[in-house]
């Protein structure tokens, strides 16, 4: 007799399963996502394993002693797009798969044609879309200017053909656009849902890892910034990339938050213009003002680290009185809850009284700061903005806030100081504790304090609130 499928709800939202249906999901606590699902007991991967194997199974798994493992690089194949080298650790690795999320419209399909083009002058390449049409994919090669190379392309959604081309046909890069539009037959539920986006990335994996392809998959993202689909969809993969920045400005930030073959939150700086995608060099001219620009109170640069770079970064506060009971705190770019804690030790340790302020935060051209190196330029940026008193753009804060207001020193501080040189900076206030790791660092005055009471003190704003 035949076994019987299993039969589970799972959420559309999240990818939680249950045996039973409930209005609301146990996991995510979104309502009416439940759906039906029949798992199969033969899935894609059985197609693949039947074409590619050619020995019999084992009742045992095949053990190495790990000093017998020969230490080998990986073989990488250089995208020609600098900064998506950088993300990725050096360029695209045989065998691996990469998965990139953005917003719609942020440029996610421009970077992956362009990808392709240059890859395609040497290797072949495959691009499946399942989202647009040929034509359209046509038009947009057309305003890149790619005419110099050639490469495949198909309309293909069925996840169980794709895998049979790159069986037959193996090319050395693969780009699925995208993820949650292709499905297999053999899993009983639409293309998009938990179940297919899993079995379909799961069999893509196997195909890349068998054949030694290198797989891009396109992943929508949820109103919470996350990849729609399961989780385990990025366990899966080898590299993860989200792609940041408002869709109206011209610059993007495309992110590394897991990479198996390199390092994990290092960024690439990108240009939207008319010709697609263009590599920004030197980020710190494209996140600060010159320093010849008229100088604004609330507006402070301080040097940030995003993976291996550091660059400058304008950030901006705006100070006034509330006109509700309950002031305002609201930021872009900045962690808002970073933010409540750093006006509590102004108003706590440096005696500012911002009760009954609304205070907003701004990071220029939509970079997203994450680090906490840049706690003491944002409490200055608040306290020049409640004083209306201006902070020379020759000057700049770097150091890390307690609870106490102690100023912490932060990692690399040396090599941020470098970086502002670039600016004519002539003074910058670090930790105290910091001073010893700086060494050969010359026309910058280097000033040491231990609490951000004395940073207020010493440029007069705390008298003048």
């Amino acid at each position: 007799m035949a076994k019987k499928n299993n039969t589970i709800f799972v959420c559309d939202n999240c990818g939680e399963s249950t045996i039973n249906w409930m209005g609301k999901c146990p996991s995510c606590g979104s309502w009416n996502t439940l759906k039906l699902f029949t798992e199969p007991t033969e899935n894609t991967n059985k197609s693949i394993r039947e074409r590619t194997s050619s020995s019999s199974s084992s009742d045992k798994a095949a053990m190495t002693s790990l000093k017998k493992i020969k230490s080998n690089d990986s073989i990488r194949i250089s995208t020609n797009i600098d900064e998506l080298n950088r993300v990725l650790g050096g360029g695209i690795v045989q065998g691996s798969v990469i998965l990139i999320g953005g917003e719609p419209g942020i440029g996610k399909s421009t970077l992956l044609l362009q990808t392709a083009s240059n890859i395609a002058k040497n290797e072949k390449v495959y691009y499946f879309t399942g989202e647009e049409s040929l034509e359209q994919i046509k038009l947009r090669a057309d305003r890149l200017a790619l005419e110099d190379t050639d490469f495949s392309i198909s309309s293909e959604s069925n996840c169980d053909n794709i895998i049979n081309t790159l069986l037959d046909d193996t090319p050395s890069l693969a780009i699925i656009d995208s993820i949650q539009t292709i499905y297999s037959p053999s899993t009983n539920s639409i293309a998009g849902s938990p179940a297919q986006i899993k079995n379909c990335a799961w069999a893509l994996m196997q195909t890349a890892k068998l054949k030694n392809i290198t797989i891009f998959l396109v992943g929508h993202i949820t109103k919470e910034g996350t990849i729609a689909g399961p989780k385990i969809l990025e366990h899966i993969v080898d590299c993860v990339l989200y792609f940041e920045g408002d869709d109206k400005g011209i610059y993007r930030i495309l992110r590394a938050v897991k990479n198996r073959y390199g390092a994990v939150d290092e960024v690439g700086i990108f240009e939207m213009a008319e010709k697609g995608l263009m590599e920004v060099k030197d980020p710190s001219m494209v996140f600060t003002r010159g320093i010849n620009e008229s100088v604004f109170a609330g507006n402070v640069i301080t040097p940030v680290i995003e993976g291996s770079r550091v660059f400058c970064v304008e950030q901006e506060a705006l100070v006034g009185s509330s006109a509700f009971g309950y002031p305002r705190r609201l930021t872009i770019g900045y962690d808002q809850y970073r933010l409540l804690i750093i006006i509590a030790i102004l108003e706590k340790r440096a005696h500012l009284n911002l009760s009954n302020q609304d205070v907003y935060i701004n990071i220029a051209n939509g970079l997203n700061v994450k680090e906490t190196a840049s706690d003491l330029a944002i409490a200055m940026a608040i306290a020049s903005s409640m004083s209306g008193i201006s902070i020379q753009r020759t000057t700049a804060y770097i150091g890390e806030l307690g609870l106490s207001g102690e100023v912490r020193p932060v990692r690399f501080i040396e090599r941020r100081i470098k970086e502002m040189r670039k600016f004519s900076v002539k003074e910058i206030y670090i930790s105290k504790r910091a001073l010893k790791e700086i060494k050969n660092i010359d026309n910058i005055k280097i000033i040491g304090i231990d609490h951000i009471s004395e940073a207020v003190k010493k440029l007069g704003i705390g008298s003048s609130i």
